[in-house]
């Protein structure tokens, strides 16, 4: 046998082993995969409803649009939902919420692919009773809300309200808990399950403090990695109802409207998890070490609070948040400690209790002697040095440096702190000057005076002045008074008054007045300025420029800008919330006139343009006031608007104008046949003072009495007025 012929025979046999070899191996992967399912494709469909409107006799909610937003954001970000798999509905009526979903149901049945799963998340926040959903007074029952959601073509329902009375939702079926709900890789759930904020007898709650309902502020919480109870990265559907629950009861159990209990629905079955929320896929996360342990508060650079939780020791934790700065509060009994992260795509950023610095906890007296639960107060201890930092009475300084605590163990708690260009103090308590600036890295209580800026790294409970600015990075309770400007980077009560501008990132509680600019994030008080910005209010702004976000109380100024308001008095109010609405009608005086009426739900501006002849010729008559919209009656279908106007006429539409004046006091009711139209007719009293030479006998045909002396004293009659709205 040549060695050609041998090397083919062991070519032959290795070849067969190698073929062999490879049939083995695919056998056994194959073997290996046969119990495992093949991950099944997930598609889910969102609607997402916000309505502050419940119709009369109920109170206008203020977080219904942002709870809305906030759960659109994290299903969006975490929960697996395509925008263009959501439907956003704000101030929605019956209608249109119908609308949606039928929108969604034929979504779904546009999504019909072999191995796919469809899941539907509905979610209102608003108005209900017992009997059904109340979005702007027009009900919608639990059994056509069942029915509805019945005909979308999906394999899991899941429907979270958040409204007074919603756990009637959850009773029909008697609500059975079943352990382990939704979607791994071989779970085959299908069914529903129906989350409630409340149970069928009790007021869903929510909070000025918390700037959201209480249920929907922990749930997004949770679903952001809060009720993480396993560790895996992953927010399943009971852990998210528990979570929810048991932070909701703790925070309403003090409260005004009582505790409130979460109630729930679950007809689910098959294996596996309900995943609500998924973190592993996100980069941009914070974790909390943990060696960290107290009452957590997440709030973003915009001082909205995002997250709150129980942060037990020993547990590590891992939240789903938005890229961004983030200010983070570690509360303990009689302790607080603060700490800064950023979140990033580039990783997730980790706190570790060496992270956060201790700060004194601001002194609050309860009124009454009685606590609001929303409002929790926590006790305050005296101010005490660390161990490791030194008391130096008096500190004399030309700059630091050079002062006399450098010399006596550097930073230090002072008593007084005086300086020349410069002082600096680690604390002080009681009194500190600068011909400079006055600086203080911790708490500042007492008084700083200063040429040029003071400065105080933690809280200030006392005074601040100088010519320059002054800046409390910790909040402040008690006064800023600066030339220039004034900054509280928290929470602020008392005064800021300022001959350029004031500024607190987070809630002020008293007054701002300036010469220029006034910026707050959430405002109990007022704000005087020439611009007023502010987050939400409850007060007054005055000045010649208003902003804000939510105001319950008034806005006084030629431009008013808000979400929403209770009174907004100015030349041009725009409100986001508010209404506006066009009037086409005749009235005594003027046979047809044209009008717009605008401002919030109950208080507006109005003004109207109309026409006459007079003379062989025609005059028009301009009138602007002020007015109430009340509406009444089955969804509001009716309304009485009182209104107060003042004006006169000129020649034309652009003649030299008259010296004339006309008051009218009116008051019409409205039937609305159509949402946007709506018959009115009513009565009005007329006070009409005409020109000198003139006494225009005939500016209407109705009979007038005169009031006053003279040929052109005032004369008034009663009067009448029919129109169309639009």
């Amino acid at each position: 046998m040549t060695r050609r012929s041998t090397a083919r025979g062991w070519g032959r046999v290795l070849g067969t082993w190698v073929v062999v070899g490879l049939a083995l191996v695919c056998l056994e992967s194959r073997a290996a995969r046969r119990p495992e399912e093949p991950e099944a494709a997930l598609r889910r469909f969102a609607l997402v409803v916000g309505s502050s409107e419940g119709g009369p006799g109920r109170e206008r909610l203020r977080y219904a649009g942002s709870d809305a937003l906030a759960i659109s954001r994290v299903l969006e970000e975490l929960g697996g939902v395509a925008p263009a798999d959501r439907v956003l509905l704000l101030e929605a009526d019956r209608d249109a919420l119908l609308t949606a979903l039928e929108r969604l149901k034929v979504m779904a049945e546009g999504a019909v692919t072999p191995g796919l799963r469809r899941e539907l998340v509905v979610y209102y926040s608003g108005h209900s009773d017992a009997d059904g959903l109340l979005p702007r007074g027009e009900r919608l029952s639990y059994d056509d809300l069942r029915r509805l959601l019945g005909h979308v073509p999906v394999d899991v329902r899941i429907a979270i309200l958040d409204s007074c009375g919603s756990g009637a939702l959850t009773r029909y079926k008697g609500g059975l808990r079943r352990p382990s709900f939704l979607t791994d890789v071989s779970s085959q759930v299908r069914g529903h399950a129906y989350l409630a904020s409340s149970s069928a007898d009790e007021v869903a709650q929510e909070s000025d403090t918390i700037g959201a309902s209480f249920f929907t502020h922990f749930l997004v919480t949770g679903l952001r990695g809060a009720a993480d109870t396993t560790g895996d990265g992953r927010v399943t559907l009971h852990e998210a109802y528990q979570f929810a629950f048991h932070e909701t009861l703790a925070r309403t159990e003090r409260s005004q409207g009582g505790p409130q209990h979460a109630a729930y629905d679950i007809q689910l079955a098959g294996s596996g998890d309900l995943v609500m929320t998924d973190l592993r896929g996100t980069p941009a996360r914070m974790l909390v070490a943990e060696d960290v342990q107290g009452r957590l508060f997440v709030r973003d650079w915009g001082n909205q609070l995002v997250a709150e939780l129980q942060k037990p020791a020993g547990r590590r934790l891992s939240l789903g948040l938005e890229v961004g700065r983030y200010h983070v509060t570690l509360e303990r009994p009689s302790q607080r400690f603060e700490a800064e992260v950023t979140v990033s795509t580039r990783g997730a950023a980790e706190l570790r209790v060496g992270d956060f610095v201790p700060v004194t906890l601001t002194r609050t007296a309860a009124r009454g002697g009685s606590l609001h639960a929303d409002a929790p107060v926590l006790p305050r201890e005296p101010l005490a040095a660390r161990a490791d930092m030194p008391t130096v009475f008096l500190n004399l300084s030309l700059v630091p440096p050079l002062s006399t605590a450098s010399l006596w163990g550097g930073s230090s708690l002072n008593h007084m702190a005086l300086g020349g260009l410069a002082v600096r103090s680690l604390q002080l308590r009681g009194l500190g000057a600068a011909g400079g600036i006055g600086w203080v890295d911790g708490t500042m209580e007492g008084g700083q005076v200063a040429g040029l800026a003071n400065v105080a790294g933690g809280e200030v409970l006392g005074a601040q002045l100088a010519l320059g600015g002054n800046l409390a990075f910790g909040g402040a309770t008690g006064a800023q008074l600066a030339a220039v400007i004034n900054y509280s980077e928290q929470d602020f009560t008392g005064l800021q008054l300022g001959g350029v501008g004031n500024r607190s990132d987070a809630r002020m509680s008293g007054f701002q007045f300036a010469g220029g600019v006034n910026m707050v994030e959430r405002l109990t008080g007022a704000q005087l300025g020439i611009f007023n910005l502010a987050g939400s209010v409850s007060g007054a702004q005055v000045g010649l420029i208003n902003v804000a976000g939510n105001v319950r109380g008034v806005q006084l100024g030629v431009i008013n800008i808000a979400d929403d308001v209770s009174v907004p008095i100015g030349v041009l109010s725009l409100v986001r919330k508010g209404r506006i609405a066009f009037e086409i009608g005749g009235d005594e005086v003027t046979p047809l006139f044209v009008g717009v009426k605008y401002g919030s739900q109950t208080v507006h501006v109005t003004a109207s343009i109309g026409g006459d002849s007079w003379k062989e010729s025609w005059r028009t008559f301009k009138m602007l006031g002020v007015g109430l919209h009340l509406p009444f009656g089955m969804a509001d279908r009716y309304y009485l608007d009182v209104d107060f106007t003042t004006g006169g006429w000129q020649p034309e539409l652009f003649g030299e104008g008259v010296e004339n004046s006309l008051y009218r006091l009116r008051a019409s009711i409205g039937w609305e046949l159509k949402r946007r139209f709506a018959l009115f007719g009513g009565v009005s009293l007329n006070a009409y003072h005409p020109p000198e030479e003139d006494p225009d006998d005939d500016v209407t045909w109705v009979p007038q009495w005169k009031t006053g002396r003279g040929p052109s004293g005032t004369r008034m009659w009663p009067g009448f007025l029919l129109g169309v709205r639009i």
